[in-house]
């Protein structure tokens, strides 16, 4: 499957698959096709819309990735859900949060400074997160459940945010308020140099929408979304992690990544040139389950060293997690023009 040889003219080009064209990157390119071989293109469009909304389609391919690097086979005989896996009785569905339409898009965020209060930031997310997981549980009982190879398996949706520009700023704060009603502020850890409250979860079950509208949190307390066996997630999934698995070798790429340091309130900060950067296709991936599922997902089928899992057996909760796993990264890349600013990427 050839990705970026054009289908579409020119000014239908996402501004994303536009921007990798015009640098020509081979390297970047390459990280992209490998992730695409072998997949399947079951209805004739997916390189269309890879050209020209790009996001989704994006994530699908990093997610066939990941199911190739867990040495999953998936079914394309099936036309739904997007990753059927009969050997291991697993249907993914896979979804983005896109902006809504009266909202700047995540590619805008060139010349933008970052967000300047958190809350209001993932405030925006946990209501896309929110609005894209229901769609897709409402999708599966009004069209997946009776279908002969998804009635009997686990059901999975896989999740990220392409919601607002610096969108993987928000890292798994809104995911885990959506899904659990689990929400940290860190807005006011900061504003207080850490003076009012740890970086530790309270709980937040409603958000509201700028209508008024309300939100109901907390999808897997209760039994409502049971139909859902789990939902991956994760905000490192973007072209940062293609340009982390890249072999490019030009100068002045620099990463910075925040790592868990489960001993203290701060992650550990890592800045460095691309030829020291260390960085895996697993790196940022979570894995959130639902309690009440009527057909659980095994943790063992995603247990890996680099993966987050959060998970239960009987009333315990279980959070598997280790020193050093990828919370967040950016990359800048500095100009061969003397004095001019780096390029912020993702």
């Amino acid at each position: 499957m050839k990705l970026f040889d054009p289908v579409v003219a020119e000014a239908r080009l996402h501004p994303n698959l536009r921007s990798i064209l015009s640098t020509g990157n081979v390297y970047n390119m390459d990280v992209l096709q490998d992730w695409a071989r072998g997949f399947v293109d079951r209805d004739g469009k997916f390189i269309d819309e890879f050209q020209t909304t790009f996001n989704s389609s994006f994530w699908e391919l990093y997610l066939f990735a990941v199911l190739k690097k867990y040495g999953m086979s998936v079914d394309f005989s099936q036309a739904r859900p997007d990753f059927c896996i009969p050997s291991l009785g697993l249907n993914i569905e896979a979804t983005i949060a896109s902006n809504a339409q009266s909202a700047e898009p995540e590619f805008a965020r060139l010349g933008k400074m970052p967000p300047g209060d958190l809350n209001a930031f993932n405030l925006q997310t946990i209501v896309r997160l929110a609005n894209s997981l229901t769609a897709k549980h409402r999708k599966y009982i009004e069209s997946y459940a009776p279908l002969d190879h998804v009635k009997d398996r686990a059901y999975v949706v896989a999740v990220t945010n392409f919601d607002q520009p610096f969108s993987f700023m928000a890292c798994q704060r809104p995911i885990e308020a959506v899904l659990y009603g689990y929400y940290v502020d860190e807005e006011r850890y900061i504003v207080t140099r850490g003076q009012e409250g740890r970086l530790q979860g309270e709980e937040l079950r409603q958000v509201f929408k700028d209508n008024g509208s309300p939100i109901d949190l907390g999808l897997f307390t209760t039994p409502a979304y049971r139909e859902i066996s789990a939902v991956i997630f994760s905000g490192c999934a973007t072209m940062g992690k293609v340009r982390a698995l890249s072999s490019d070798p030009a100068p002045g790429i620099v990463f910075t990544a925040l790592r868990l340091n489960p001993a203290a309130d701060r992650p550990h900060v890592i800045n460095e040139p691309k030829r020291r950067y260390q960085e895996s296709l697993l790196d940022g991936l979570r894995v959130y389950h639902n309690p009440f599922a009527q057909r659980p997902l095994d943790p063992a089928l995603f247990r890996h060293p680099s993966v987050f899992q959060w998970h239960f057996q009987g009333d315990e909760e279980i959070i598997e997690q280790r020193e050093g796993q990828l919370l967040f990264r950016c990359v800048n890349t500095a100009l061969e023009k003397p004095g001019t600013p780096g390029v912020a990427g993702q």
